[in-house]
């Protein structure tokens, strides 16, 4: 057989391998990898937007809640001009907000962060004022379809852990005392009225 032949036989049964092996996983249900890097998982938005909010949250915060609704409102009405990125910042203060950081980083391991986040928080007036709130997380990760084998071995993973003392230590090192703290553009903003504010400028900015 010719060479080219050779090769296009080559080239044809990759093909059909490859293609294979994908109508396997999508008929098994099995997700396609995820090529996003963490960063980007805990990101959502426009990357070129003029307007980049970096938060750091604590999950268990009353007001981070509130922000996370207004924030979504507000990149729902100016879907190209806002980029939003969280870092987690659990406060002592709360029982319950390293272990919700912990399902929430999980979650973003198997590129569902934001599904979770948005459940998470819109049940938080729940789960925040019971003793122990991890049949509450494990309830939302069963509904939000995370994988249990997964999501066990994950919640038991060291990394996770130094990840988000990592980020709060960035948050820290950074000046942020309370959440939810932004940075706009690099700017510090603390608390939902001072973003409202920075966004209402920044905007009006844009559409002169």
């Amino acid at each position: 057989m010719p060479q080219r032949s050779k090769l296009r036989v080559t080239f044809f049964i990759v093909t059909v391998s490859v293609i294979g092996v994908l109508a396997v996983k999508f008929f098994l249900g099995v997700a396609p990898h995820d090529a996003r890097s963490p960063v980007e998982m805990r990101a959502k938005g426009n990357k070129n937007a003029p307007i980049h909010i970096t938060e750091f949250i604590d999950l268990e915060c009353p007001a981070c809640a509130r922000g996370a609704e207004y924030l979504a409102r507000m990149m729902a009405t100016h879907p190209e001009a806002i980029r939003l990125d969280l870092k987690y910042f659990p406060l002592p203060s709360h029982r319950h907000g390293f272990l919700a950081a912990r399902y929430t980083e999980c979650a973003a391991r198997q590129g569902k962060f934001w599904t979770f986040h948005d459940a998470l928080l819109e049940r938080q007036a729940n789960w925040s004022r019971l003793m122990d709130a991890t049949p509450a997380f494990a309830l939302i990760a069963q509904e939000v379809a995370l994988d249990a084998g997964k999501l066990s071995a994950c919640l038991n993973d060291k990394s996770v852990d130094a990840l988000i003392q990592q980020s709060h230590l960035e948050g820290e090192q950074r000046g942020v005392k309370s959440t939810p703290t932004y940075y706009v553009n690099g700017k510090m903003v603390v608390g939902m009225q001072s973003l409202e504010s920075e966004l209402e400028r920044l905007l009006s900015e844009i559409k002169k």
